[in-house]
């Protein structure tokens, strides 16, 4: 079998478009889960790992290998015109409510509005390429928790009012200097991410403006 037709029968890949998390950052919220955990119902939330936690800005679904470089370059184009900033990680939250909570969220707080700025550019920069930006409005926030599939409708509405009675104010600041490609593999002991690509923003884009 020739290398082309190898080459085009391979599996699409599950990709994504993110943000990742500094360490300290890591480490803050690996605590505030633990905090949270021990006030909480027994296995009403089933905890993200810390690895696994990012703020993603774009979902993309499964992509053809062939479509890759053509996303790497799009996004390696807006990258060299966004500069590097910093995000504060601040308050929590639930989808859709605390009275049925699906998911335990931390907030995002980035009052300069680049993150806002470089979400809507990655969607106009994959649009062309089949992939456009979801219709609803970008609400940056960062997944912590999920409910629990074992978890009572009794058990989530404790959990939810327990996370309510929490006054979380700034847990950390994360600095951004890149975006990632990221590949979501599927297993039965949950999703692994792997980077596809990194691609740095730019140093000082004062020049450009």
């Amino acid at each position: 079998m020739s290398f082309k037709k190898v080459f085009w029968s391979m599996p699409n890949v599950r990709s994504f478009v993110a943000i990742e998390l500094s360490e300290p950052a890591r480490q803050a919220l690996t605590a505030l889960q633990g905090d949270l955990a021990a006030k909480l119902p027994q296995q009403s939330i089933r905890w993200i790992a810390p690895e696994s936690l990012h703020v993603t800005l774009q979902f993309l679904g499964d992509v053809p290998h062939q479509k890759i470089a053509a996303i790497i370059e799009a996004l390696r184009n807006i990258c060299a015109d966004i500069p590097r900033f910093s995000f504060d990680l601040v308050g929590l939250g639930m989808f859709p409510d605390s009275r049925r909570p699906r998911i335990v969220w931390v907030g995002v707080y980035e009052p300069q509005g680049t993150l806002v700025t470089l979400h809507r550019k990655v969607g106009e920069a994959l649009s062309p390429l089949g992939f456009p930006p979801e219709e609803r409005s970008f609400t940056p926030h960062l997944t912590i928790g999920r409910a629990s599939r074992h978890a009572t409708p009794a058990d989530l509405r404790m959990a939810g009012e327990q996370i309510t009675k929490q006054d979380i104010g700034l847990i950390e600041s994360v600095p951004v200097e890149h975006i990632v490609l990221m590949k979501s593999d599927l297993r039965p002991s949950g999703a692994v991410y792997t980077p596809q690509a990194i691609l740095p923003l730019a140093a000082d884009c004062s020049s450009r403006r």
